[in-house]
C-alpha cells in the first residue's frame, strides 16, 4: 500500500496503570499497532484527555515517537480520541500496517455455492470499510469475474505463465474497497507443477501485504493447488450442501486440512438448506465424525437457506445481496462476515 503522510490519527487507549498524576495506556492505532500512550490523568481519576492536550506516542519498540494534540473525543463505547500530530509523520514509519488476513473458501464437492460464498464475503467485508481482495484461485474453470460482471482476461494464468505481472491483472476498486484477481483458464493448469503452487503462495502475500482481508476462492475438490492453498491462509471455510456426497467429499477434503492445515481455523457453511434444524443437527454430528476421523476441530459458521432468487439473479448478473438485503440467506451471510471479522 502506498505510504502517504499523516497528520491525523485516531486512537483508542486501555487503561495499563496509574501514576499520581498520568495514566499510561496501551493504544491500537492506525494499522493495528500496538503503541504506548502517556496522557495527564483527568479531574476524579477517570483516564479521560481534555481537547487541546498534548500527548507523546511512542512505538513499542522506542524508536519512534510523535507529538500532537487532542481535536476531539468520544467517551463511548471505549474512550476515542482524534488527534493531530504536530508534524505529519509516514505512516510506515509510526504506523507500520499489519498484514492481512487470508481466509480459502473452498468445497470438496462442486455446484454447493462456494463461489457465491466466496463473492459476498468479500463484498461485505468490503462494505465495512475494509481493503478486500477476492482472489479467484481456481485453476481452469473460474468464474468469479463473470459473477460480478468483470473482463475474465486478463488473469491468474497470464501470471502464471509469466506474461503478465499481479498489478497488470489485479482489478482495483471494482466497488469501494474492493479489488479481484480473476482466476485462470482452460486445462493448462490443470496439474500445476511446484513453482506454480509457490508462486500461487506468492501472490497470496502480495495482496495480503496491501489489503486487510484477502478472500481466495479455489475450486472444489482435492488437489494439490487446494491443499497448498491451506499452508497459506489464516481461516478455511468449508462450503458444503446438508447432502451424503457432498459431506462424504468434504470429509476426504478435510483428511488434507487435518494434516496440512494445523494451527489454522477451520469452519463449515452449509448452503442451500430447507430445514434449518434439521441440518445443523446433521451437520454438528458430522463435525464430530470429522474430528474423530481427521483430527480437524471445524466448528460450524453459517447456515444458509435455500433461495431461487440467487440463481434468477444470477442470469442477468445481479446478486441477492444487492437485490434483496433482507432476505434470510443475506443477513445470515452477514453474521458470518462479522463473525469473520471478530475473529
Amino acid at each position: 500500500m502506498p505510504y502517504e503522510p499523516m497528520s491525523h490519527v485516531q486512537v483508542r487507549m486501555r487503561i495499563q496503570g496509574r501514576g499520581d498524576d498520568y495514566v499510561a495506556c496501551q493504544v491500537s492505532a492506525a494499522g493495528g499497532r500496538t503503541l504506548q500512550v502517556v496522557v495527564p490523568r483527568g479531574q476524579g481519576g477517570l483516564p479521560w484527555v481534555p481537547e487541546g492536550t498534548s500527548v507523546e506516542f511512542l512505538q513499542r519498540d522506542g524508536l519512534h515517537r510523535a507529538g500532537g494534540r487532542v481535536r476531539a473525543r468520544s467517551l463511548r463505547p471505549v474512550p476515542s480520541y482524534a488527534v493531530e500530530l504536530d508534524e505529519p509523520v509516514l505512516s510506515k514509519i509510526l504506523f507500520t500496517p499489519k498484514e492481512g488476513r487470508a481466509i480459502l473458501v473452498t468445497g470438496g464437492k462442486g455446484g454447493t455455492g462456494k463461489t457465491f460464498v466466496s463473492t459476498s464475503l468479500a463484498l461485505l467485508l468490503a462494505k465495512q470499510g475494509a481493503r478486500v481482495a477476492l482472489f479467484d484461485a481456481d485453476l481452469g474453470t473460474a468464474d468469479v469475474a463473470v459473477n460480478l460482471g468483470l473482463p475474465r482476461e486478463p488473469n491468474l494464468g497470464h501470471i502464471l505463465d509469466g506474461k503478465k505481472t499481479i498489478e497488470d491483472v489485479l482489478q482495483r476498486d471494482v466497488r469501494p474497497n474492493l479489488s479481484v484477481l480473476p482466476g485462470a483458464l482452460g486445462t493448462r493448469f490443470s496439474d500445476p507443477s511446484a513453482w506454480k503452487l509457490g508462486a500461487i503462495l506468492t501472490l497470496v502475500q502480495k495482496l495480503r501485504s496491501e489489503h486487510d482481508f484477502v478472500v481466495i476462492d479455489s475450486r472444489a475438490g482435492i488437489g494439490n493447488d487446494v491443499t497448498t492453498l491451506f499452508a497459506g491462509v489464516d481461516n478455511v471455510l468449508f462450503v458444503t450442501a446438508d447432502e451424503p456426497a457432498a459431506l462424504s467429499d468434504t470429509l476426504e477434503l478435510l483428511q488434507g486440512f487435518g494434516a496440512i492445515g494445523r494451527g489454522r481455523a477451520g469452519a463449515f457453511v452449509v448452503n442451500r438448506v430447507h430445514s434449518y434444524r434439521n441440518s445443523v443437527d446433521r451437520l454438528l454430528q458430522f463435525r464430530a465424525k470429522a474430528l474423530e476421523a481427521t483430527g480437524a476441530d471445524v466448528q460450524l459458521w453459517g447456515v444458509l437457506q435455500e433461495d431461487p432468487r440467487v440463481h434468477a439473479l444470477a442470469q442477468d448478473g445481479k446478486l441477492l445481496l444487492d437485490e434483496f438485503p433482507l432476505a434470510p440467506t443475506s443477513v445470515a451471510l452477514r453474521q458470518l462476515a462479522a463473525r469473520l471479522q471478530a475473529v
